[in-house]
């Protein structure tokens, strides 16, 4: 009797790719894969390592970066200012709310200073808003701008980051950021905390790609799960047990996107950084934090995947990116700044 391991390729098996090669010659190339075009058109969205994505794109200048709203300095590097958006539930809300589906009840929040804090997006701009009408408008020029990109991108690239998230109370209009971190609403005891479950993460997914699928039929979407842990968590679980489940989940719902839809793809940024064979060393020495090789690295595995150019080797593109850059938001990091450590 044959093995029927006897005809797979290397790559499938642990001690050839992954146990004898060096680190930086670890490339698990996905198997369900495309190839970018001078033609396409990449938007991108999502947690806080989705900004690193959207910051390579851009640099490399390869494919058309899709950017429909102006982005200044201190601001994030995606397609819009949507700031993170850290679970599919906020991206299905987002995209609702732009075609006048839905309308949050309470989105304007007041910091101690005074001035008022888009909920949506808090940390998108640091100076916040003198008045509620001007926060609105500066939310209708967003909303088109989401319309937009729908519309528009060949390409869609969301990168996955939590479960845990707040939730209001009255309308479900789910928050990236605790009440009372940043800003605080009107009205006490207005949010409640929700960790999603793994049906309802991927029954959003699901939705959000059934609706670019009716506005735009020839987008492709590439989904990603961040690497980077928890900051904090609000379930009575550890911190790195909380971790794990988020991002088991998450992944787990990417599978099963790209096994339903034909048109929906999976890169593995995750297990780049934060697989057995890198025992951290993509990590900085707060094992949270990645480190601008470790961007690199990813990037470099993302340009051989999809073949927008020769990739360039790490240790040149790592002088690029890098979790301390200025333009790297991430609003769960909010949470222990406020706390003072």
């Amino acid at each position: 009797m044959k093995n029927p391991y006897a005809a797979k390729a290397p790559q499938h098996f642990w001690k050839k790719a992954v146990g004898e090669p060096g680190l930086a010659d670890i490339r698990p190339i996905p198997a369900k894969r495309f190839a970018l075009g001078q033609d396409d058109v990449v938007a991108t969205a999502g947690s806080c390592f989705a900004q690193h994505v959207s910051a390579h794109i851009k640099t490399r200048g390869q494919v058309r970066f899709l950017e429909a709203e102006e982005i200044g300095p201190g601001q994030p590097p995606f397609s819009a200012l949507y700031g993170n958006i850290y679970t599919p539930r906020q991206l299905v809300q987002l995209v609702a709310e732009a075609y006048g589906e839905r309308q949050p009840a309470d989105i304007a929040w007041r910091r101690p200073d005074g001035r008022f804090i888009d909920a949506l997006r808090p940390s998108v701009f640091a100076d916040g808003f003198p008045d509620i009408e001007a926060l609105h408008a500066a939310r209708r020029a967003h909303l088109a701008a989401v319309r937009a990109i729908m519309a528009e991108c060949t390409v869609f690239v969301f990168t996955l980051g939590l479960t845990e998230a707040w939730e209001a109370v009255a309308d479900g209009t789910v928050y990236p950021l605790a009440p009372g971190v940043m800003a605080e609403p009107e009205a006490a005891n207005s949010c409640v905390f929700r960790n999603f479950t793994y049906e309802e993460a991927r029954d959003d997914l699901d939705t959000f790609i059934a609706r670019l699928a009716r506005v735009n039929p020839q987008a492709r979407v590439l989904l990603t799960v961040s690497p980077v842990p928890l900051t904090a968590t609000y379930t009575d679980d550890h911190v790195l047990v909380a971790t794990a489940h988020s991002k088991a989940i998450l992944r787990a719902v990417c599978s099963a996107a790209t096994a339903r839809h034909a048109h929906v793809y999976y890169f593995p940024s995750y297990e780049i950084i934060s697989g057995h064979h890198a025992a951290g060393a993509w990590f900085a020495d707060n094992l949270r934090s990645v480190k601008p090789e470790g961007v690199a690295q990813v990037m470099s595995v993302f340009e051989e995947t999809y073949a927008t150019a020769p990739a360039p080797k790490p240790s040149t593109a790592s002088r690029l990116f890098s979790d301390d850059d200025e333009n790297v938001i991430c609003d769960d990091a909010e949470i222990v700044k406020t706390l003072g450590f």
